[in-house]
């Protein structure tokens, strides 16, 4: 772990050398939160039967669905002669959520491009945090080419734990904030990240996460298993 972080005063091991009841920050930063990202890449292949599976029955249906809207003449029936409820309301909110999370992600992604540079900047080493783009870019391609529960499901427990192992490492940070401050004082590499400033990164990214995760949920009773 050491060349993956390094000037940490907190040292390199599962416990702090500062507060030795919570995890290092390298720790968190190459096991705790990466692990993450590994248990929902390792998730995914499991569900490619159901999607092969979702294709055929969404193939099957809208052949029904071109057969079902015609006349005895075989023309097309227009949407006002068959469908009189006034849907479209429901699915302009819907469609600004579905953007307001596309946002948020693109949101996750910038966060966390900039907590890896600034700590690259103050020679504090990234860990495996950039295994987290993986991951976040999985969730956004699998929300936009598969609408179904089963989907949504899987992404908002991605979303619950990486919230989850950001609350660990904002704790962590917290409690070690004044001994870090007062130890990297004079050293001048700690001090282009100060801690508070990456408790605040982590606290964001924890915000926004735990918001992705409820935007899953929303469309939850519109939407088929698989």
């Amino acid at each position: 772990m050491v060349n993956l972080c390094k000037n940490r005063p907190e040292g390199f091991g599962p416990h702090s050398a500062l507060h030795p009841s919570i995890p290092t920050t390298c720790f968190l930063d190459t096991i705790l939160t990466p692990s993450v990202t590994w248990l929902y890449l390792f998730v995914l292949p499991f569900l490619l039967p159901l999607y092969a599976k979702s294709l055929r029955s969404h193939n099957n249906k809208r052949l029904t669905a071109s057969d079902r809207f015609v006349d005895d003449d075989g023309l097309p029936i227009l949407r006002s002669e068959w469908d009189d409820d006034p849907a479209p309301r429901r699915g302009v909110f819907f469609r600004i959520l579905s953007v307001l999370y596309y946002l948020l992600a693109v949101a996750m992604l910038g966060m966390t491009a900039l907590e890896i540079a600034r700590l690259n900047m103050a020679e504090l080493g990234i860990g495996l945090l950039p295994f987290a783009f993986g991951g976040i870019l999985a969730a956004l391609m699998l929300r936009s080419s598969w609408q179904a529960r089963i989907v949504r499901l899987v992404n908002a427990m991605y979303w619950v734990l990486l919230a989850a192992a950001m609350s660990v490492k904002l704790v962590a940070e917290l409690r070690e904030e004044d001994e870090k401050e007062q130890r990297v004082k004079g050293v001048g590499v700690t001090g282009r990240y100060p801690t508070s400033d990456e408790a605040l990164d982590v606290a964001v990214m924890m915000g926004v996460e735990a918001a992705l995760a409820v935007l899953e949920l929303i469309e939850w009773g519109r939407l088929a298993w698989y």
